[in-house]
């Protein structure tokens, strides 16, 4: 039984609540009802638990906001728009606020028949606007600053650009006259190249001419040497001679061995001696030829004189350098030590030695042979 209600309306310019909420009536008064009091407390806190969960929408949707406008740097559209999706949810998460707001205030009406009625609702959604007003000035402002650095950023952006690009253009346009001037040389060279080419096959040419030219001059030149060394000649007259035991009276010595000279024998006048002989009959007298080169020897011939002594060249052994050839036997005017055919002995020396202790008497030494030869290049 309480009295009447005292009503008093002011409106509340809901731009985003829903229709009831724009012309909501948030005063009244009746101080005479306890239950009243009691049940507008009530609304009050019920009202105040809404704003709170309203608030936390907001700030989830600014959270939401701060999250995506600090993210990676993006094009200027691409910020624009996500700016538009966060200032919708803000204003979709008001109208379930408001739409919440006035459910509970109709469901207050339907049970107490008493239109709902606070001032400090009203104050508490005019802080509400305000300060969703001022977010959104925040959120405006911010986004118009990140869209002008952004601005910046991409103009800085394009003129490092254009500068590449006029960089790498000029690089381009150098290269292209390097690769010029090197496909220039390098024809030019393949030119070189190719004459150089031309005159070495030329060369090569010639001197596959001029090797098989060789070779048969080579061939011809080893044939007509075989030829001419195949005669056997007399190879030891004028040559050096020697000898280990030579007479004091110089008249016998060894060079008259290979003068020439075997006719006079007889030991009619001295003056007309052509022998040599050694100094004593010791034993070992030896006396050699220098043929001067390597060459192949066929015979060995000696002439002892005629009318004496002609038993003293008895056991005198011949020597080829060290192969020893023949030894004279018998008491004759002439010896020769002639080789077999198949045997070949090549030497620069023919001793005559003595071994038995008597002098070695000779009228003359013949060397028949053939040469010279180098010693890398006896055929023959």
């Amino acid at each position: 039984h309480c009295p009447s209600p005292n009503y008093q309306s002011s409106g509340i310019n809901a731009e985003y609540g829903g229709s009831r909420t724009a012309n909501l009536t948030t005063s009244f008064y009746h101080s005479s009802c306890p239950f009243f009091r009691s049940f507008s407390v009530r609304a009050t806190s019920m009202s105040l638990a809404l704003l709170i969960l309203c608030l936390t929408t907001t700030g989830s949707v600014v959270a939401r906001s701060a999250e995506l406008e600090l993210s990676a740097p993006e094009s200027v559209a691409k910020i624009l728009e996500r700016s538009n999706l966060v200032r919708e949810e803000g204003y979709q998460a008001l109208n379930k606020a408001f739409n919440l707001l006035d459910r509970t205030f109709s469901f207050i009406e339907r049970q107490t028949g008493v239109p709902v009625d606070g001032p400090e609702i009203s104050e508490v959604l005019d802080s509400v606007m305000e300060r969703l007003d001022r977010i959104e000035a925040a959120i405006s402002e911010d986004r118009q600053a990140r869209a002008t650095e952004m601005k910046i950023m991409a103009n800085n952006f394009t003129q490092k650009l254009e500068n590449l690009e006029k960089k790498v253009d000029a690089k381009l346009s150098q290269l292209e006259s390097l690769v010029g001037t090197a496909g220039e040389k390098v024809e030019a060279l393949e030119v070189t190249v190719n004459n150089i080419t031309s005159r070495i096959e030329t060369k090569i040419d010639t001197s596959v001419n001029l090797s098989a030219k060789s070779v048969q001059l080579g061939t011809t030149i080893q044939t007509r040497q075989k030829a001419w060394l195949s005669e056997v000649r007399l190879i030891s007259l004028y040559k050096l001679t020697g000898e280990n035991n030579p007479h004091s009276a110089r008249d016998y010595n060894p060079g008259l061995v290979v003068d020439g000279q075997f006719v006079f024998s007889n030991n009619h006048e001295s003056y007309m001696r052509t022998w040599s002989y050694t100094d004593s009959g010791a034993a070992n007298n030896k006396i050699w030829i220098e043929l001067g080169g390597l060459f192949r020897v066929y015979c060995v011939r000696v002439w002892n004189p005629r009318d004496i002594n002609r038993s003293r060249f008895s056991g005198t052994q011949i020597y080829v350098d060290d192969t020893l050839i023949g030894t004279a036997s018998g008491s004759y005017g002439f010896h020769d030590f002639c080789l077999a055919e198949e045997k070949v002995v090549h030497g620069s020396r023919v001793t005559l030695h003595q071994p038995r202790a008597d002098y070695l008497i000779l009228l003359e030494v013949q060397v028949w042979g053939n040469g010279p030869y180098n010693s890398s290049d006896i055929f023959n």
